[in-house]
């Protein structure tokens, strides 16, 4: 379901407002379908403002997903990442130092982290 977002996001590059809401089940692992060294310079910018991601679960394709998100959305305003009530503490603290390093082509976004 990740490439359909990544594909579907494409499709709408002047979409502002963008709500994803991950299923709330606990599935067997995903394989990882894209590099966290992607050059998301080449895959054009979008016009995104707000973004709301729900029900995060931590695994390395939703950190791509949010590192596309940063990297090729200079008029983001705002980003809120709501991880599963399952994810443990150190989880969400490991989840939150990863943030802080990936590339955000807009310098002005607020990072909401429950």
């Amino acid at each position: 379901m990740l490439s359909f977002a990544f594909e579907l996001i494409r499709s709408f590059q002047n979409l502002q407002i963008l709500e994803i809401t991950a299923s709330k089940f606990v599935d067997s692992p995903t394989p990882e379908i894209c590099s966290l060294e992607v050059d998301y310079n080449t895959m054009g910018l979008l016009k995104l403002r707000s973004v709301v991601f729900k029900y995060y679960k931590g695994s390395e394709n939703e950190l791509c997903l949010v590192k596309y998100l940063f990297a090729c959305s200079p008029f983001l305003k705002k980003i809120v990442i709501r991880p599963c009530s399952f994810l443990e503490s150190d989880e969400k603290f490991m989840f939150a130092r990863k943030l802080l390093k990936l590339h955000r082509a807009s310098s002005a976004v607020d990072i909401d982290l429950y």
